[in-house]
């Protein structure tokens, strides 16, 4: 696990806003200049929204990590794994189809090019 992203992981960046009387959104947003910063913290927060949606979904659908393993064709470490904040791996495209199927949600991938070309905005089902 890197510093940084053990940084973000325990709030340090709220305490040190908090510290300095600034908004988390401002002190994050100061943070993001640092391109190693921006990488690792947009990685977390991508990966915190999956962790969050298929642990929601999960539970949703009463299914315990074990039920919707099975379903997936992975061990039940794997959907813990998937949940868990712990690991920084951001899981691939090929076992979040496989999940988001199990869990009878559809799935969209969106594409945005940079402002700066002519191509248009694509939205890619998934599931």
């Amino acid at each position: 696990m890197s510093r940084i992203s053990r940084r973000v992981r325990r709030g340090v960046v709220r305490e040190e806003a908090a510290r300095y009387g600034e908004t988390l959104k401002s002190t994050i947003q100061g943070k993001l200049d640092d391109p190693q910063y921006r990488k690792h913290y947009l990685v977390y927060k991508i990966r915190s929204e999956l962790a969050y949606q298929i642990k929601s979904l999960r539970e949703a659908e009463k299914l315990t990590q074990k039920q919707l393993a099975d379903k997936v064709g992975v061990p039940q470490s794997v959907i813990a794994r998937a949940e868990s904040l712990e690991d920084e791996r951001v899981p691939s495209l090929d076992f979040l189809v496989r999940v988001f199927y199990a869990l009878k949600t559809r799935a969209f991938l969106e594409i945005i090019p940079p402002p700066q070309t002519q191509e248009q905005k694509r939205e890619v089902v998934l599931v």
